[in-house]
């Protein structure tokens, strides 16, 4: 098996278990979700001290570290990072226990376009003719939705938002996937164990008194959260950008249909036309991808000759 397809299985095993995340997190649901949050960062703290200790490049990774950590304006990016990779993780954790599956499925497919706009702002990276069109889609569809039902999908904003400024602040960071997450939860973890103490404190600590099964479910959310990670940073070494970019929206459309088959969240025709509009941008997004792709190949045998 060549490399790519190494790459293409371990993408697609990432973007699976994305899909699959409201079904573990269902299995949460009888924990309050700031305390599951807490969990989670712990879990994947410490998961991710174990996967340094026991990697090859471990020396790599303690240089990487100690780089960041002198470079002030690269730190403070990455804290302003953990923190909004946190405010995402919560929201999604609230979104799956409140039934609002559809929801974060809109918001995941919201995030591209979004991170695209925050380019365009932040970065002064300039719009496409297709990106255009994507960006007038996303605006029509959260527009029909504010007056159809009189409110915006906030949990899908939020989703998109803190995702998409996440991702803004690393691209402006050179940090292995290993050693990003590990000194991401580095930087929340004193805050989880302030919270659970305070839990602890005040006789509210709920997870040890669930059943075994959502203890276990619990104690796995670092593996959970920090091997799909590992995958993805792996596979896409090796998977052409376009594909990627179309691949990306395996996970949204899982959850969307996880959350109409097998949790029965209503659909209603309101909402159903705004996934019908960012589906047209979805479509001219990949459209866009691989226009763009061809392009640069035949620029490249162009100059090859």
């Amino acid at each position: 098996m060549n490399n790519t397809k190494k790459s293409l299985i371990a993408i697609l095993i990432c973007y699976f278990s994305w899909g699959l995340f409201p079904i573990y997190f269902k299995l949460l649901k009888s924990i309050d979700a700031y305390e599951v949050l807490a969990m989670r960062v712990l879990c994947s703290f410490i998961f991710m001290i174990l996967v340094v200790l026991l990697a090859k490049n471990k020396n790599s990774i303690s240089l990487e570290i100690k780089k960041i950590w002198q470079n002030k304006k690269s730190f403070s990016l990455l804290i302003l990072a953990s923190f909004l990779i946190t405010a995402n993780w919560l929201t999604y954790i609230i979104a799956v226990n409140t039934n609002h599956v559809l929801e974060a499925s809109f918001g995941y497919y919201l995030n591209p376009i979004v991170t695209i706009i925050l380019a365009v702002v932040f970065l002064k990276e300039k719009l496409t003719r297709i990106q255009t069109i994507a960006c007038i889609c996303v605006g029509i569809s959260l527009l029909y939705l504010f007056i159809s039902i009189g409110s915006l999908p906030w949990i899908s904003i939020l989703l998109a938002l803190t995702f998409g400024l996440y991702s803004l602040c690393k691209k402006k960071i050179i940090l292995s996937p290993k050693a990003g997450l590990l000194i991401e939860t580095a930087i929340v973890s004193p805050i989880a164990i302030i919270y659970m103490l305070y839990l602890a404190s005040t006789s509210n600590i709920t997870f040890y008194t669930s059943n075994n099964a959502t203890i276990i479910a619990l104690l796995l959310s670092g593996a959970i959260t920090a091997i799909p990670l590992m995958l993805f940073a792996k596979g896409a070494v090796d998977i052409p950008l376009y594909l990627l970019g179309i691949l990306q929206y395996l996970p949204p459309t899982m959850q969307f249909f996880v959350g109409i088959f097998i949790y029965n969240e209503p659909l209603s025709i309101e909402k159903l036309i705004s996934f019908i509009i960012i589906w047209i941008a979805v479509a001219v997004f990949c459209y866009s991808a691989v226009t763009s792709m061809k392009k640069h190949n035949l620029a490249n045998k162009s100059h090859q000759r």
